[in-house]
C-alpha cells in the first residue's frame, strides 16, 4: 500500500474527502531532516495564504501516517497564519487547521453563517490576531475546546468586546450509526449551542434554576451590582459591523456588562409565555445573572472605555488589574481631596476618602451613610463636594431640587448624587419636607424604594439606593442627622491647587478596577462588623470601616476607627 493510499484513508476517517483534499491543496511533503538529525516523513501539507502574494505551506501531523513530526498537531515555517473555512458573522476558533476543515464543511452542510478560524501554529497566534479590528467584523466569536490556553488568552486582550467559549464540548466518538460528517455537524451545533460568555460560569445553571418549576424572584439592579461574589458594571459602546453586499458598516449603541473575573456580558430577555406583558418579561445577563431591569450605560459613565478593556484584558491574562498597590491608590484619593480643601480635623480626610471608596462598592452594603459637609458659607463644602464628585462613582452634582428629582437622577446616573447648599432640609420648608423624607428612606437598601406611576398607569418600585454627599450651612433635622456622618468645614487658607496632585480621571479609573477586583474582600469584611453588636451609629459606619481595613491602609483605618470611637462617644453621651 502506498504512502499516499495510507493518507487518503487516514483524511477520509477525518471526514476529508476527496474533493475537499483538492479545494484545500492538500499533498504530502516530500520526508526531510529536522535540525537534530531526525527524519520527518509523511506529512501533510497545505498552502497558507497571507499577504503578499508569497507562497508558503503549513504541515500537519497525520495521526498514525506521519513519522517524526515536529507538533503533536500542526506547525510550519516563519510567523504563523490564519486558516480558515467558511463564510459568515459567527467566528468559531478552534485549536486545529483540520479541526477548521472538519467544522467549516460542518457549517457549509448545516447552512450555517459561521467562518472557522485556527492558527497554522496552534501554540501561537498569528499577529493580525493581536489587532481588535481583526475580531470587529463577527456578530459573534466563540472559542472552542482545545485552543491553546496561551492563544485564548491572547485573543480575549485583543478582541475588546465580548468572546464566548464552549469548555468540554469536543467530536463525539466513532458511532456505527453516525457518519463521519454527521459527527461534525452535531458538533459545530453543539458548539454553537452551548457557547457561554468566556470565563464565565452558567449562574442559573449551577443553581438548579436550569428545570422548570417556581423560583425565588431575586433580580439584581445592575448600576454597581453585587451579587455571588461578583461585582458588575455596565457601559456603553458603538457597535459596528459589516453591511452584507455594499462594503459599508453598520452603526449600533450597545450595552454591555463587565463582571468583575473580567466576563464581557450582554442583557437578554428570556423566552417566556406568548402574550406575556414586557413588565413579566424576565431579564438576564448572558451569564444567567437575573437583572430587574434592562440595563442603561449610567449618563454619568466614570470608568473609560480604555480602562474597561485594560481590565477584562488583564482578568483573560490572569494577572491583577490594579498595577498599585491598594494603599497607594487610598493615599492617592487622600492627597487629591486634601489638594481641594483644607479640614479643621485631620482625620475627616480618611473619612472622606474611605467615603470614595464606598461609593464605588456601594451594592456591597446593606445601608450607606450620608455623607454631611456642614459649615458656615466660604468654608471650602463646595470645594470638598467637588472633589468627591470627580472621584465618585458615576457622580453628579445635583443643586436644590425636589425627591422626584433625587430619585430620577439617581436613575441616570446609577451612582453619587451630591446634594449641594441644600439648607432647606434644616426644616421643613416647602418642597424639601419630600427631600428630606426621600434622604432618609435612601440610606439603606431595603427601603430605598419610591412608587412611581408610568404612563400606562401601572406603578413600579424605584430603586433609589446610592451614596449621598451633602453640603448646607445649617446643618440637617436629627432624624436625617441619624443617619449622617457630619464632617465639620471651617474658614481657612485655601488648598494650593498649584501644588502637584493625582489626576483624577486616571485615579477614578483605578478606583474602578479596585473595587471590582476586590468587592468580595469587602464584603466578607463587612460581613463581619455587621455580625458585632451595634445600633445606628455602627450601621452607618460599617461600610467605612470595612473599605478603610480591606483597602486602606494603617492610616486610613486608624483615622476612621478614631472617628467612630468619637461618634460612638457622643450617641452614648447624647442617650445618657
Amino acid at each position: 500500500m502506498t504512502r499516499n493510499t495510507v493518507a487518503m484513508g487516514r483524511l477520509f476517517d477525518m471526514g476529508l474527502g476527496p474533493d475537499q483534499v483538492e479545494v484545500l491543496g492538500l499533498g504530502l511533503k516530500e520526508p526531510y531532516l529536522r535540525a537534530d538529525g531526525t527524519s520527518v516523513e509523511r506529512v501533510l501539507a497545505y498552502p497558507l495564504d497571507v499577504p503578499g502574494g508569497r507562497r508558503r505551506y503549513g504541515y500537519v501531523n497525520l495521526e498514525g501516517v506521519t513519522v517524526g513530526a515536529e507538533h503533536p498537531v500542526a506547525w510550519g515555517p516563519g510567523a504563523p497564519a490564519t486558516v480558515r473555512s467558511g463564510t459568515g458573522g459567527t467566528a468559531v476558533v478552534v485549536g486545529s487547521p483540520v479541526a477548521a476543515w472538519q467544522l467549516g464543511a460542518a457549517a457549509v452542510r448545516l447552512g450555517l453563517p459561521v467562518v472557522v478560524l485556527a492558527s497554522s501554529q496552534p501554540h501561537k497566534a498569528p499577529d493580525e490576531w493581536d489587532v481588535s479590528s481583526f475580531w470587529a467584523p463577527w456578530d459573534r466569536v466563540v472559542l472552542a475546546e482545545g485552543l491553546a490556553d496561551a492563544v485564548a488568552s491572547r485573543i480575549l486582550c485583543a478582541a475588546r468586546r465580548p468572546v464566548e467559549a464552549a469548555p468540554g464540548v469536543e467530536v463525539l466518538a466513532a458511532d456505527g450509526d453516525l457518519t463521519v460528517s454527521r459527527r461534525h455537524d452535531c458538533w459545530l451545533e453543539e458548539i454553537l449551542a452551548s457557547a457561554i460568555p468566556a470565563g464565565a460560569r452558567i449562574v442559573a445553571a449551577e443553581e438548579g434554576l436550569g428545570g422548570a418549576g417556581d423560583f425565588a424572584a431575586a433580580p439584581i439592579p445592575v448600576h454597581g451590582g453585587f451579587a455571588r461574589g461578583y461585582s458588575f458594571y455596565p457601559y456603553l459602546v458603538e457597535r459596528r459591523r459589516a453591511a452584507s453586499g455594499d462594503g459599508g458598516l453598520l452603526h449600533s449603541y450597545q450595552v454591555l456588562v463587565l463582571r468583575s473575573d473580567g466576563a464581557v456580558l450582554e442583557p437578554q430577555v428570556l423566552r417566556a409565555p406568548p402574550g406575556t406583558p414586557a413588565w413579566r418579561r424576565v431579564h438576564a445577563l448572558s451569564d444567567g445573572t437575573r437583572i430587574a431591569a434592562p440595563p442603561q450605560a449610567s449618563r454619568q459613565a466614570s470608568w473609560s472605555l480604555d480602562a474597561i478593556q485594560r481590565y477584562a484584558a488583564a482578568r483573560a491574562a490572569g494577572v491583577d488589574p490594579c498595577d498599585r498597590p491598594v494603599e497607594d491608590v487610598a493615599a492617592d484619593v487622600r492627597a487629591f481631596v486634601a489638594s481641594r480643601v483644607v479640614l479643621p480635623v485631620a482625620d475627616d480626610l480618611s473619612v472622606v476618602s474611605a467615603f470614595v471608596l464606598v461609593t464605588h462598592l456601594f451594592r456591597v452594603f446593606d445601608a450607606l451613610p450620608l455623607l454631611l459637609a456642614v459649615g458656615p458659607r466660604g468654608s471650602g463644602k463646595s470645594e470638598l463636594a467637588a472633589a468627591v464628585v470627580a472621584l465618585g462613582f458615576n457622580a453628579v452634582l445635583m443643586g436644590q431640587g425636589s425627591a422626584a428629582a433625587l430619585v430620577r437622577l439617581t436613575r441616570e446616573c446609577g451612582g453619587l448624587v451630591a446634594l449641594d447648599d441644600a439648607e432647606g432640609l434644616s426644616t421643613q420648608a416647602s418642597g424639601f419636607g419630600d427631600l428630606g423624607q426621600c434622604l432618609k428612606l435612601s440610606y439603606k437598601a431595603s427601603t430605598a424604594r419610591k412608587p412611581v406611576t408610568l404612563g400606562n398607569g401601572r406603578v413600579e418600585n424605584i430603586d433609589f439606593f446610592g451614596p449621598r454627599l451633602i453640603t448646607t450651612t445649617r446643618g440637617v433635622d436629627s432624624v436625617l442627622g441619624s443617619r449622617c456622618i457630619a464632617v465639620p468645614t471651617a474658614p481657612a487658607a485655601h488648598a494650593d491647587l498649584s501644588s502637584a496632585a493625582p489626576d483624577p480621571v486616571t485615579l477614578r479609573d483605578e478606583l474602578h478596577a479596585l473595587a471590582m477586583s476586590r468587592a468580595a474582600k469587602v464584603a466578607d469584611v463587612y460581613a463581619a462588623l455587621c455580625s458585632e453588636p451595634g445600633g445606628r451609629d455602627a450601621e452607618i459606619w460599617a461600610p467605612l470601616r470595612a473599605v478603610a481595613r480591606s483597602l486602606g491602609g494603617q492610616e486610613m483605618m486608624s483615622a476612621v476607627e478614631r472617628r467612630f470611637d468619637a461618634a460612638a462617644n457622643v450617641a452614648v453621651t447624647v442617650a445618657a
